[in-house]
This record gives structure tokens, C-alpha cells and sequence, in this order.
């Protein structure tokens, strides 16, 4: 197939990129960079890079032609770093406008179906939860209203190799701060991790394997899954005082951290997610434990560690 895949030099889409690859379809991305991921593909005559935003009209139209699925996954990400590091207007128009333009472009085109990833429904008040609250609303709206198959994905906090950190590639247009690249290198350069508040607060930890399978299925599927919202998760959710102990152990290090402040935008939750759409839409449960992701995880953190 013909696949747009937008944000595609960034950590989840890259990973998809080269699975749709190895797959044998034809690729095209749109994003600010090219990644040094992105950039092993640039001889590979069924990858093409378009250098732009989603909020170029021309640029949006020009890619869209003749493709048959849309992977949107371009945005401007971060929780607090949407309100003390980016433009609050330039979130909501990536996030909200990019995403409305790009599903207007593949109805106008006839795309065949279009996955978006979205997020846990959390009380946070912040520029990149609430756009992204918006975009699962537009999902469902083209999906119900404008005959578009829209299917979105929600996920929880996602883990693995090539993940950006705050200090992360110096060329990269953004970059905010994960917890696991975070813990890994701050460990790294010595440094203590800073936990945010008491450490107790509860999210579902996903390593990017199974989301990248997850939106393959998607993608292949029979179903017809427009306006569905399928969860990526297990249902099983780790504190950040545990994340810390799980790094310990797999990769027999001693992290030191102390505690601090909330960071604007955020408050304790416990995220959890429904792992019953998954197995129903998309036959599908997660095979990656934490221990087995955070030993891949570890091993890429280090050699970026010492390359750089």
C-alpha cells in the first residue's frame, strides 16, 4: 500500500516507518527533520521525505495524493514543556488545526483509513492534553459524520529505544522530558532524577514494540473501526517509585534521585488502560513485560550515552 505517515522521524512513528518498510509498502513522511532512523531509509526507493509541517496546505496535498492509509502522528508533545518551553498558540494549531487539515485532505483524497494516536483521559490542565483531548473528538466526528474511517488510539506512557529526552538530539524542532530516557541518562551523566512530587502517581508503561504492532493491526484490519477508540494497555499500572526500582534492577545500577515540586500542568493521577478493545478490535494483548523493555531500553540509552 501507499502510506503517508506524518511525524514520521519522531520516536512511536519511526519505529512504524521501518516495520511498514520491511513490510514491503511504499512510505512517505512528512516532518520538520529527518532523524539520523529516518535518514538510513533515504536510498530505499519506497521511502520518500517531504520536509514541512501539517499546516502547509500545498505540502498536505501533495503528500496525500494517492494514498491509500494515513498514519497522523505529527504534534507538538509535552506536558509541561507545552506550557513553560512552546507557544500555547503554535500547540493548539499543530495539534488541533494540523489534525483537522490532514483528515479534510484524506477524505478529500480517498484514504482508506486514518490512525491517530491519542491519550489517557486525565485531569491535567495543560496545552498538549487538552489538543489532544480535541483530536480524539475529530476522530470520532469524521468517522460519524464525514464517512472518513478514523481510528484512534489511545496511549499510555510509551517506552523504548530512541525516545527524546529534554537535552536530546541538539538539530531535533522538540524535544520534553520522559520519565525512562530521563532516568537513564541523568543516571548516566551522574546527575540525580528529579521525581515529580511523591513518586506514587500510576501510569501504564507500554513498551513501543507492541504499539507498533498494535497500529499495524489497526491498519490491516477487516473491521471497520472508524469512531472506535481502542486502548493500548494491559490494565496494570507502575508508580514512578517503582519505575525507578524496575531501572535498578534491570540494569543492576543504582539510581539516585530526590524529590521535588509538581511541574505546571500535571497533578497525581493513577492512569489505567482497557485492555478488552485491544483483544476486541484488533486480537491483540501485549507482549512485552517491563523488565524485558527496560533491558532493549537500557542497552540503546547507553550507546547513545557514549556516542554523543
Amino acid at each position: 500500500m501507499n502510506i503517508l505517515v506524518t511525524g514520521g522521524s519522531g520516536f512511536i512513528p519511526s519505529h512504524i516507518v521501518d516495520k511498514l518498510l520491511n513490510n514491503n509498502h511504499k512510505v512517505s513522511i512528512i516532518d520538520l527533520w529527518q532523524s539520523k532512523e529516518s535518514k538510513v531509509h533515504t536510498s530505499n526507493p519506497n521511502y520518500k521525505f517531504y520536509q514541512g509541517n501539517v499546516l502547509n496546505d500545498k505540502l498536505i496535498e501533495d503528500c496525500i495524493k494517492n494514498q491509500d492509509i494515513v498514519i497522523h502522528m505529527a504534534a507538538i508533545l509535552g506536558t509541561s514543556e507545552t506550557i513553560t518551553k512552546y507557544d500555547v498558540e503554535e500547540v493548539c494549531l499543530v495539534n488541533v488545526i494540523g489534525t483537522t487539515k490532514i483528515l479534510k485532505a484524506s477524505k478529500k483524497a480517498g484514504v482508506k483509513k486514518v490512525l491517530i494516536p491519542t491519550t489517557p483521559d486525565v485531569p491535567w490542565i495543560n496545552p498538549y492534553k487538552i489538543t489532544k483531548a480535541a483530536v480524539e473528538k475529530l476522530c470520532q466526528l469524521f468517522s460519524i459524520e464525514y464517512n472518513l474511517e478514523v481510528v484512534a488510539l489511545k496511549l499510555g506512557n510509551i517506552y523504548g529505544t530512541r525516545e527524546r529526552w529534554l537535552d536530546g538530539p541538539k538539530d531535533a524542532p522538540y524535544n520534553y522530558q520522559k520519565i525512562i530516557p530521563t532516568i537513564l541518562m541523568e543516571t548516566l551523566k551522574g546527575n540525580k532524577f528529579k521525581v515529580y512530587g511523591n513518586g506514587e502517581q500510576k501510569s501504564e508503561y507500554i513498551y513501543v514494540d507492541d504499539v507498533v504492532e498494535s497500529f499495524i493491526r489497526a491498519m490491516n484490519s477487516d473491521k471497520y473501526l472508524g469512531d472506535k477508540i481502542i486502548h493500548i494497555g494491559n490494565g496494570e499500572n507502575t508508580s514512578v517509585n517503582e519505575i525507578i526500582l524496575a531501572c535498578e534492577k534491570a540494569w543492576n545500577k543504582k539510581i539516585n534521585y530526590e524529590y521535588v515540586d509538581m511541574r505546571p500542568g500535571e497533578i497525581h493521577v493513577d492512569i489505567t488502560l482497557d485492555p478488552a478493545p485491544l483483544k476486541k478490535y484488533l486480537n491483540y494483548e501485549l507482549q512485552w513485560d517491563l523488565h524485558q523493555g527496560l533491558i532493549e531500553t537500557i542497552k540503546y540509552y547507553e550507546n547513545e550515552f557514549q556516542n554523543n
